[in-house]
């Protein structure tokens, strides 16, 4: 009896668990879908590159969109069980909620086991591989970041070129004004000029030839002029990739870089706490499985048949209040009025808190309430969305 009754459950929650967790996690991806295209188009990454950086990528989504599926998919079980009345009948042949609860449980465990994963191991292999990828990109076609007859921006240097051909690396008409020694300015004219990759160095020389360094030294007040056959000027394109690393955001950043970032902060005598309330939320993260599990089986229950529409009602309710208190004492730890350690576990242990409340209100066949007035306000919004008027 427990092990059809257990599999019956499953089979109803596992693909609502699954199409919300594509909904969700497509959703959150999609800024990253419009800027890998982007990638494609300017470096000239091709689909498999921007398949792979999307598989690296979506460990960072994955720990967020898991709790969220397993609480959406659990009120809309429950919701369609009792709709159904499927729970009364469970009742009526000595099923109690606690055994009903059993199922859940497991698969709530599941799924904190899976975020657990993403979180201590999937984060930073997907941060490593993410730019990994990039850097394969940056090398294999460097020379479309250069665009003929536009200033093309670098870190330190402005090249414009008038002509680049379709077909290979070759640059005609050259100027390029090189800032990156504030000390010694140089502009470069050049007739010609090539683009060779140096991936030892994850770099770009550009070749040219037949022009000449003009330069301006302030201390001596004294003008150079340089005339050359060939010149290789150095172009630092890995450092482009490290800033993007560097500036990856703390979602999607793994424990291990965010102990480095507090360990760097500490050791500058700068405030560590924002990256240590990080850490803590990125520790209870995998535990919201568990809270929703909690709070979605009571929640999900409803004492008369009404629609899966109650069950969306909920999950963005509950979301909405769990990341809003996230969210809150967050600020509140930044400005020293929380510990850093309350601020990333709290919402955890009062949701987690409510959740053993509610369950145990539901098994006694107690209303909550708050979730009933929930319902009245939907029912009266629904009602006088259908009425009717007297003349038609």
């Amino acid at each position: 009896m427990k092990k059809t009754l257990y599999l019956y459950i499953w089979k109803e929650i596992l693909p609502i668990f699954f199409i919300g967790l594509m909904t969700f996690t497509i959703i959150l991806l999609m800024d990253k879908i419009l800027r890998l295209i982007e990638l494609i188009v300017n470096r000239g990454g091709n689909i498999t590159n921007i398949f792979m950086l999307l598989i690296y990528i979506s460990p960072s989504f994955l720990s967020f969109t898991i709790p969220v599926a397993v609480l959406l998919g659990i009120l809309l079980t429950f919701g369609r069980l009792s709709g159904d009345s499927e729970i009364t009948a469970f009742k009526a042949s000595g099923i109690s909620l606690y055994q009903l609860f059993l199922p859940i449980s497991f698969f709530s465990v599941g799924a904190f086991l899976m975020t657990s994963f993403l979180v201590f191991y999937g984060l930073e292999w997907g941060n490593h591989g993410f730019i990994s990828t990039l850097k394969l990109i940056a090398e294999s076609k460097p020379d479309i970041e250069v665009k003929e007859r536009v200033f093309n921006s670098f870190k330190g240097l402005v090249v414009y070129v008038d002509k680049v051909p379709v077909q290979g690396k070759k640059m005609e008409g050259i100027l390029i004004y090189d800032e990156r020694t504030k000390e010694n300015i140089n502009t470069i004219f050049a007739q010609e000029g090539f683009l060779i990759s140096d991936p030892q160095s994850q770099g770009v020389v550009i070749k040219l030839l037949n022009g000449n360094i003009h330069r301006f030294e302030p201390q001596t007040n004294a003008y150079q002029k340089i005339d050359f056959a060939t010149y290789d000027l150095k172009m630092e394109m890995g450092k482009s990739i490290a800033n993007i690393e560097k500036n990856l955001r703390d979602h999607e950043m793994s424990i291990n870089e965010i102990k480095e970032e507090i360990r760097k902060s500490k050791a500058k005598g700068e405030d560590s706490t924002p990256r240590e309330v990080e850490l803590h939320k990125r520790y209870a993260l995998p535990f919201a499985s568990l809270v929703f599990g909690l709070i979605g089986v009571p929640l999900g229950i409803q004492p008369r048949r009404s629609g899966r529409s109650y069950g969306f009602v909920f999950s963005i309710l509950i979301l909405l209040a769990y990341y809003v208190s996230v969210i809150a004492l967050e600020m509140l730890a930044v400005r020293g009025a929380v510990p850093a350690f309350w601020a990333g576990w709290s919402p955890t242990f009062m949701f987690g808190g409510l959740g053993i409340y509610l369950l145990i209100k539901a098994a006694n066949e107690s209303p909550f309430k708050p979730a009933a007035w929930v319902i009245e306000g939907l029912d009266l919004f629904q009602k006088k969305r259908r009425k009717v008027p007297d003349d038609v």
